[in-house]
């Protein structure tokens, strides 16, 4: 099942895709007691959000073997032994935009760099959960992409608070996809203005999504609507304005945003 979540005439719905259109849901689409109904909306109609409103989102960094490689050439042999490590970090829920949004290069940033990623998102709460529990506590799966700024910014601040956390640095959605049983052989294609910039396989995460998520419930609860985006499989670039990205998870779809300057 697809789960969209959208606004039109100024209201919020979580809704089923069926085609072209949203099929409005009625309850807590976490509880499990929820129910489709008859009225749905066309997708021209609508203005897409963020697939929930998370408390958390969680990003997990060195993920690949190949995006490591690609870190190790850019900023040194450090980011190795960084890699080594589970360096789970908290992205700021308020960076999050939808697909159709706009990605905004900060003014101060001398450039911010695209990471297509699988998300993973929470059903229900999750405290101390073991690896072999964790699938019992997904509720689906969503595209993002993870935006940074660098390398001025990497340089002189303690934390990745604005390198990765800025307004509209995490795209989401389109929508969830909860009917994946193994996330873990899924292609990620990353495309530049129809070009395709990256393709790797979710089978080659240095941690899988449920040690990644075992791991992060050892000290902090996971709670329902929370996203855990899980690394970006190969390496990236710098984004021009005026550039559409898109990041494709076939069983899931395209999360598409463009790129733009400061005003």
């Amino acid at each position: 099942m697809k789960i969209a979540r959208f606004m039109v005439d100024g209201y919020i719905y979580h809704g089923e895709v069926d085609g072209e259109y949203f099929k409005v849901i009625e309850g807590d689409i976490f509880s499990g007691n929820f129910k489709v109904t008859n009225a749905k909306y066309h997708m021209g109609r609508v203005k897409l959000l963020p697939p929930t409103n998370p408390i958390n989102f969680w990003g997990v960094g060195e993920n690949y073997a190949k995006h490591v490689a690609y870190r190790v050439q850019e900023s040194g042999e450090h980011m190795l032994e960084r890699a080594k490590r589970f360096t789970p970090w908290q992205k700021g829920t308020g960076a999050m935009v939808a697909s159709g949004d706009s990605v905004v290069i900060p003014p101060e940033a001398d450039f911010i760099d695209y990471e297509g990623e699988l998300c993973v998102v929470i059903g229900k709460p999750a405290f101390r959960v073991s690896k072999e529990d964790a699938p019992n506590y997904i509720f689906g799966y969503t595209c993002s992409n993870d935006f940074g700024a660098g390398a001025t910014w990497s340089r002189v601040d303690s934390s990745l608070w604005r390198v990765k956390t800025s307004d509209t640095f995490a795209p989401v959605g389109p929508w969830i996809e909860t009917d994946i049983k193994d996330p873990h052989n899924l292609d990620i294609t990353v495309r530049v203005d129809g070009k395709v910039e990256d393709v790797g396989n979710t089978r080659d995460m240095v941690h899988n999504c449920y040690q990644i998520i075992s791991n992060i419930s050892q000290n902090c609860t996971l709670h329902p609507g929370d996203m855990i985006t899980t690394g970006a499989p190969g390496p990236t670039r710098p984004m021009k304005p005026g550039e559409v990205i898109e990041v494709e998870i076939r069983e899931i779809g395209v999360l598409r945003n463009t790129i733009a300057a400061f005003e």
